[in-house]
């Protein structure tokens, strides 16, 4: 600390701009809302400050929306926004910037903030979220899919003039003459309230797009992608206690769910156990084990003997989380994610079952 002082006292004014200098390349990511703020500040003093404040401020909340869901399902939302604001009635575009971690968006300077917010992360969307798997969405979904993403980051950023904006002058219009979009940003919607848009259909939507790497696009990847999401609003609306079809295998998709509680008393955990062990021995991938309330540490018991069993292993650090529930009731929940490792070397029932 001494050194730095003496330092300082020997560069003065300009010893002092090199550390804020070295600062703000250090931390940029952190210091972006207190720099759009204080570009907010001048935004009375004429056009181009003006320009300067909204472009700073909604490169700086995408940023930080995107950081946040990208840190939750890693690789969904993988870049940050360089924003430009266009003057003309020049073509508003987004493309990735080559090994810079970044995508251009220019927009049309629409003169009102709540409309340069919501055209701003429509023209993101595309090319910022799930980047790998776009190619093998039909249009619909992957209109339903931006809307939904939009909408949840005008949602956590509390811009309720842009959230009716993007309602009233940009869905509503569109999904008016497309009844198939409607129906899907229903889904998604439902998706998202119950906690599954991000945990569960987007860590699956992202994996697609890994695993089918750089094929060309048929219409077998989107009937697939499509079939999937059809399976999860089965999943959604299931009631409590509802039979259904818990898993989902296709060429390129396979996963399903355990869940927890299906009996109103829970005497011993080894039927879930058994229910993991017949998913592996029929392929299935990855599975999530859901729970709500009170069968959460019944959840977690399960989870840690079948990979103790040797059945799967548990991804990441499972956090419980609040979502409402078919009934429109809030509640406590956990989803943990298994990977189920399948040996080339097993039979196809895979050994026999778990007993007591």
């Amino acid at each position: 600390m001494v050194d730095v002082l003496s330092w300082l006292s020997q560069y003065g004014g300009w010893g002092l701009l090199a550390v804020v200098v070295i600062l703000i390349i250090l931390f940029y990511d952190r210091l972006e809302r207190p720099i759009a703020r204080v570009y907010d500040l001048f935004s009375w003093a004429g056009a181009r400050r003006r320009r300067r404040a909204i472009k700073a401020d909604i490169q700086s909340s995408v940023n930080l929306f995107s950081r946040s869901i990208d840190k939750e399902v890693p690789n969904t939302m993988p870049y940050d926004m360089n924003l430009q604001l266009l003057s003309g009635d020049e073509i508003e575009s987004a493309e990735v910037l080559r090994n810079k971690n970044l995508v251009l968006v220019r927009i049309r300077d629409r003169r009102h903030d709540d409309r340069n917010f919501v055209h701003a992360m429509l023209t993101f969307c595309p090319v910022g979220v799930l980047p790998a798997s776009r190619s093998y969405l039909d249009n619909s979904l992957s209109d339903a899919i931006d809307f939904t993403i939009t909408r949840k980051f005008l949602n956590k950023i509390q811009y309720q003039g842009a959230l009716t904006y993007l309602y009233k002058e940009v869905i509503e219009p569109e999904t008016s003459e497309k009844p198939e979009l409607d129906k899907l940003c229903t889904i998604l919607d439902r998706f998202d309230e119950q906690g599954l848009f991000t945990k569960v259909v987007l860590r699956e939507l992202r994996d697609f797009g890994a695993k089918v790497g750089s094929r060309y696009p048929t219409d077998a990847h989107k009937n697939e992608t499509r079939q999937f999401v059809e399976y999860m609003d089965v999943i959604a609306k299931r009631a409590p206690r509802e039979d259904c079809d818990t898993q989902f295998q296709g060429s390129y998709i396979s996963m399903g769910f355990v869940f927890i509680g299906t009996k109103e008393k829970i005497e011993s955990v080894l039927p879930y156990l058994q229910a993991i062990q017949y998913k592996k021995g029929i392929g299935i991938e990855r599975i999530y084990i859901a729970a709500r309330d009170k069968y959460i540490p019944d959840a977690e018991k399960t989870a840690y003997l079948a990979q103790k069993q040797g059945l799967g292993r548990i991804a990441g650090k499972p956090k419980t989380y609040y979502a409402t529930d078919i009934r429109g009731v809030r509640r406590k929940n956990i989803l943990i994610e298994m990977r189920l490792v399948i040996s080339p070397f097993a039979p196809s029932e895979q050994g026999r079952l778990l007993e007591e």
